[in-house]
């Protein structure tokens, strides 16, 4: 599901983000090239785990149509490792040889702020990104590190390492429960809170694209997974059986969904 590229060339290191990501230009099997965030997993608190899901995130919001950059698999030679700078070379000569790549989608984009409302016609973007967010657990999209960019009317969400962490929280409720969205009540733990709650928010369109999720979709996220990140089966596995569970009870998640923005 995911293209695999090749490094080309080192452009420079991310100016931020917590995995230290790298610039890179990459070629593709066609020749082509493109420019990615390329995230490795020796500066992942989970390595590969985190960069599994990654994909499995890029793969769902691909599916239901959400603004994610295009996402790649890297393979990253080792004879190209070692033309790095010195600084960079450990990380990527101690990380997997398959890294998680972003494509960058340039300088017209600006980081979302907070303050910033939400217009009408972005509204349905804004509220498919929230139920997101909510289901694959993700807590990595707050006013003081948004992952978010905009343009006009135009999204862009990235950084989704720390979604699906839900195995590690001691007490966790679904979504499909009540409560299970208790930590997006508060102002400050979700860019689009604020300016979603009190809107009159048609669901509709955002039922029907979880809804169009077929087993074999969901089950080829699995299969979108390098067999090189041999210790992921479990956690990636645990993410899965979540978007499956969130599809078939998705009712119950908008019920929690309106209650959090009442």
């Amino acid at each position: 599901m995911l293209k695999r590229i090749t490094p080309i060339r080192y452009n420079r290191a991310a100016r931020s983000g917590r995995t230290a990501p790298l610039i890179l230009t990459c070629e593709a099997p066609d020749g082509s090239t493109v420019k990615v965030f390329a995230k490795f997993s020796s500066t992942c608190d989970q390595g590969n785990i985190n960069l599994a899901r990654e994909v499995i995130a890029a793969c769902l919001a691909h599916d239901l149509g959400l603004p994610v950059p295009e996402a790649f698999l890297i393979e990253v030679p080792p004879q190209w490792a070692a033309t790095l700078p010195t600084d960079q070379r450990a990380k990527i000569q101690t990380s997997s040889s398959v890294a998680f790549g972003s494509r960058v989608v340039g300088d017209q984009f600006s980081t979302w702020l907070p303050g910033q409302e939400i217009s009408v016609r972005m509204l349905p973007v804004a509220a498919s990104i929230f139920v997101f967010d909510g289901i694959i657990q993700n807590p990595d999209r707050r006013p003081d590190n948004p992952n978010c960019l905009v343009r006009g009317d135009e999204y862009r969400i990235f950084d989704h390492e720390l979604a699906f962490s839900h195995g590690l929280i001691l007490g966790w409720i679904p979504p499909w429960h009540v409560g299970g969205l208790k930590s997006m009540e508060t102002n400050g733990n979700h860019i689009f809170l604020s300016s979603l709650r009190g809107r009159n928010i048609d669901f509709g369109p955002i039922r029907a694209a979880w809804a169009g999720l077929s087993h074999a979709a969901i089950e080829r996220y699995n299969e979108a997974l390098p067999a090189q990140w041999t210790d992921v089966a479990r956690p990636a596995n645990s993410a899965i059986r979540l978007v499956r569970d969130a599809r078939d009870n998705f009712d119950a998640i908008l019920d929690e969904v309106r209650r959090v923005l009442t």
